[in-house]
């Protein structure tokens, strides 16, 4: 497999991007996701067969995921390019972006919809699992996955990425999750991983989708999985947002014509 920084000669807001050369892409991509869960999964496993308390149970999943997210550093480092390449870098474009605020505006409505209720040792933990959860996420998912598809152009990798993200969700079934409720985050955070991929592609940065996935997951762990009236009524206004943000950073992303061949 080759590595490198794809060329785009479009715009001075436009960086080249962390590109793998492989032949089977999205068997590749597929990999990747798998990768980046595996961990995730046996720290929930361990949690669950220990019997532990909850914020001792939430430290030690964090303690999984963040292990995880060592192991993509490690891969982004022995594949090259340098970390900036795969998006560890300033983001740039933010007036393109609309400097993140619909983003922003999420965690905003989900706090509305319902009361954070957790003692002070768990809000804690799970401000932990949320700084795991992120950056695990966010190296995978939006830093070595899209890697993975980026020599298929830049939509296609966006929407490839976003599915294998949204797809991967499903596997909290198998955790004992409520059907309907596992069904919404599918579909939310096939979206939400649209919408992540496409700010790395406009900014050629993955600090945005860093801090807005620990601000979310923070507020998320701590109101629980409630399929209130009200959190429906949240969960509707956040897709209507995401969906206009999508539509709007679509336009935005350099064409896959003036992507070229890494």
């Amino acid at each position: 497999m080759q590595t490198e920084l794809a060329q785009i000669e479009v715009s001075p807001h436009v960086r080249p991007m962390a590109t793998w050369e492989v032949r089977l892409p999205w068997f590749c991509a597929i990999v990747v996701g798998l990768g980046g869960v595996v961990l995730t999964a046996f720290g929930t496993g361990f949690s669950q067969a220990r019997g532990l308390d909850e914020p001792t149970a939430t430290y030690a999943q964090a303690a999984f995921v963040g292990a995880s997210a060592l192991i993509g550093l490690v891969i982004m480092w022995r594949t090259r390019p340098t970390l900036a390449g795969y998006g560890f870098r300033r983001p740039r474009a933010m007036a393109d972006a609309l400097w993140a605020i619909p983003l922003a505006a999420l965690p905003v409505i989900l706090v509305a919809s319902a009361p954070i209720a957790v003692a002070a040792s768990q809000a804690l933990a799970y401000v932990v699992l949320a700084i795991a959860v992120s950056f695990s996420e966010e190296i995978w998912f939006r830093g070595l996955l899209l890697a993975s598809l980026r020599s298929l152009g830049r939509r296609r990798a966006v929407v490839g990425a976003s599915m294998v993200f949204g797809t991967l969700h499903l596997t909290n079934l198998f955790a004992g999750g409520e059907p309907t409720f596992v069904g919404l985050q599918f579909a939310f955070a096939c979206l939400v991983g649209f919408v992540l991929a496409e700010l790395v592609e406009v900014t050629g940065s993955l600090w945005i989708g860093i801090v807005w996935h620990i601000l979310y997951d923070a507020v998320a762990f701590s109101i629980g999985d409630s399929l209130s009236r009200v959190t429906l009524v949240a969960v509707a206004a956040m897709t209507a947002v995401l969906v206009g943000y999508a539509v709007y950073l679509w336009r935005r992303l350099p064409n896959d014509t003036q992507f070229g061949q890494a």
